[in-house]
């Protein structure tokens, strides 16, 4: 393997450019100390106990709160960009850590603006949501006051806050034991010895090697059923702290709770779960082709990630990835051409791995700077499609902080990922179109059935065990591991058909997964990968009005809430059939990928 080519070894053209923010860091060094001088002399001493004086008061929270919060913002990227991009060097980790006290301190000296606000009388609320002058602010205000029902007193406020590592103590005991304390072992096959970490279990799972992948299943599985009693009891207490939370704030369930900060009903939640539910057939469709082409009795929970087809493709250079992936994008035409242009040239991207330099990928920055794109390219399919995933962020942040005020510039989790995927789905769109060898298409087929399966099939199984978990404690019954390996074992037979067979550890599954303890988080990737796909699907089918919609969409940022948003832009999510929309796009390449395959045994 080659070796890796230090920083200053790397062309000045792949790499981000950090002046953009600031010259030097001593530059930095200089705003940090007058920000910092800011917020030690308290910037809100003029409007903290004088909310009720009038919009004046308001307008003047709003505008030193953005002002500030917009020189944090820049001094908070340029320190974990640099931190990023070389993690051994201490004094880039020393400005980020400095930073992150700043921010927290600015935040805390922010804090009084809401529970004061919403102190104030219902009639005094609703005269500054309509005055002319807070127009600009109405919905900002209109979504903070939705909450004053679910506010408590300063002094329960207080205690809860107190409480808050506390409460989330089952995830944090999760995760030590997980990742810190569970050793799985190693085995030999034919051999070889496999060492079998979490890390790894994934990689053994696509071994062609039946016998690798089903001793590394058995090796972790066994290792969390060792501990079934102690995981038992941390799942059911982080429910029982949902139920009790929801309780305390008034909330009728935890689900009603959970949605409240996006504005989100829960018929979302439910059109989701029925719309997988009706289309459920396309996934036992793909589950017995998946047997039958493994030539297994039954598929078990160790076969459902062996690819099923795997041509080689050919390396791309970044400028050939780059190319392909607004190939891919042609059809959200000239102006989003014109942003990814925009992207190479003035240098948001920093493209290759070098010594020191954090794994992975993300898209980071705000409206007040351009996004920044940290990228390993390794030069394979998989890099250029993270590439398409992170210009996807990366210009809806662009455009939506172009258009919006800084107030409305973000957008709710809700959302975020469907820019990204709309793009992976484009490009390996556009790959399809161009891609004629039966077995290459068939990878590329294999790979994104396995990609939309695990995301809203698999997902929304992961949200129906939630929600029936969390009424089990919200009708006064009991969790245990076995209870609750008994729910997420019926749910896995629905969900895969009779081509898949369950067994003790399959059935266990649900322990293995820490974003249990982030309660219905999980559901909103199946939401996400739907409408995306179902605004990939009309561009295709439709072309320029319907990029035009989707391109309305990007623009919008928070500047309403997130169903608002998506159902100006041609989606309704408490419909069902918008998941169906997608299931039949999974549903045709389950079509294909049969077809492709039959003709290969032939």
């Amino acid at each position: 393997m080659e070796a890796l080519r230090e920083r200053d070894q790397i062309e000045l053209h792949y790499k981000w450019d950090t002046e953009a923010l600031f010259a030097t860091n001593d530059k930095w060094e200089e705003e940090f100390q007058a920000v910092r001088k800011l917020v030690e002399d308290d910037p809100f001493v003029d409007d903290r106990s004088h909310l009720h004086e009038g919009t004046k008061v308001l307008q003047r929270y709003f505008n030193v709160s953005e002002s500030l919060g917009e020189r944090l913002g820049k001094l908070q990227i340029y320190a974990h960009i640099l931190a990023d991009q070389d993690t051994r060097v201490s004094l880039y980790q020393a400005m980020q850590s400095r930073i992150q006290m700043l921010s927290a301190d600015f935040a805390q000296k922010d804090s009084f603006f809401e529970p004061e606000l919403l102190a104030l009388p219902e009639e005094q609320l609703d005269a500054y949501v309509k005055n002319p002058a807070m127009k600009d602010y109405q919905h900002l205000l209109d979504n903070l006051i939705r909450n004053k029902p679910h506010v408590l007193s300063d002094e329960t406020e207080e205690v809860l806050a107190s409480l808050h590592d506390v409460l989330g103590a089952a995830g944090q005991v999760f995760s030590q034991l997980t990742n810190a304390d569970f050793q799985h072992g190693a085995f030999t096959v034919d051999g070889t010895e496999y060492t079998v970490t979490e890390g790894r279990l994934g990689l053994l799972l696509r071994n062609s090697n039946r016998a690798v992948r089903k001793l590394a299943y058995e090796h972790v599985y066994d290792t969390y059923l060792h501990h079934k009693n102690a995981i038992g009891a941390l799942y059911a207490n982080s429910v029982k702290t949902d139920v009790r939370i929801a309780r305390v704030r008034k909330f009728e369930t935890t689900r009603e709770m959970a949605f409240f900060a996006n504005h989100i009903p829960t018929a979302v939640y439910d059109a989701l779960i029925k719309g997988v539910r009706d289309n459920i057939a396309h996934q036992h469709r793909y589950i017995e082709l998946r047997r039958k082409w493994l030539e297994l009795d039954h598929v078990r929970l160790y076969d459902k990630y062996v690819p099923l087809a795997q041509a080689s493709f050919d390396d791309y250079s970044f400028e050939q990835g780059f190319d392909l992936v607004k190939e891919g994008l042609l059809v959200l035409g000239e102006d989003y051409q014109e942003i990814l242009e925009k992207a190479v040239a003035e240098r948001w991207i920093d493209v290759f791995e070098t010594p020191g330099k954090r794994s992975g990928a993300y898209s980071s920055g705000f409206y007040a700077t351009h996004p920044y794109v940290l990228l390993n390219y390794q030069g394979n399919y998989n890099s250029v499609s993270t590439l398409a995933h992170e210009l996807g962020h990366s210009v809806h942040t662009y455009l939506a902080g172009k258009t919006q005020l800084p107030h409305y510039s973000n957008y709710s989790i809700f959302l975020a990922e469907i820019a990204s995927t709309v793009n992976e789905t484009l490009l390996v769109n556009h790959l399809l179109d161009i891609t004629e060898d039966p077995m290459a298409r068939a990878t590329l087929i294999n790979q994104q059935l396995d990609n939309l399966g695990a995301t809203i099939y698999r997902q929304t199984m992961f949200a129906e065990f939630e929600k029936d978990a969390h009424q089990v404690v919200e009708e006064g019954r009991a969790l245990t591991h076995d209870s609750l390996s008994e729910m997420y074992g019926a749910l896995n037979t629905v969900y895969y058909g009779s081509a898949y067979a369950e067994d003790e550890r399959s059935a266990a599954e649900w322990s293995r997964i820490p974003h249990f303890y982030r309660a219905y988080y999980v559901y909103q990737y199946a939401t996400g990968m739907s409408a995306a796909l179902v605004f990939a699907d009309r561009m295709r089918k439709e072309g320029a009005p319907a990029a035009e919609k989707y391109l309305g969409f990007l623009r919008s940022g928070s500047k309403d809430y997130p169903l608002a948003v998506l159902k100006e832009a041609g989606l309704d999510m408490t419909d069902p059939s918008v998941i169906t929309q997608a299931l039949t796009i999974y549903g045709d390449l389950v079509d294909e990928l049969e077809s492709l395959l039959m003709k290969k045994s032939r």
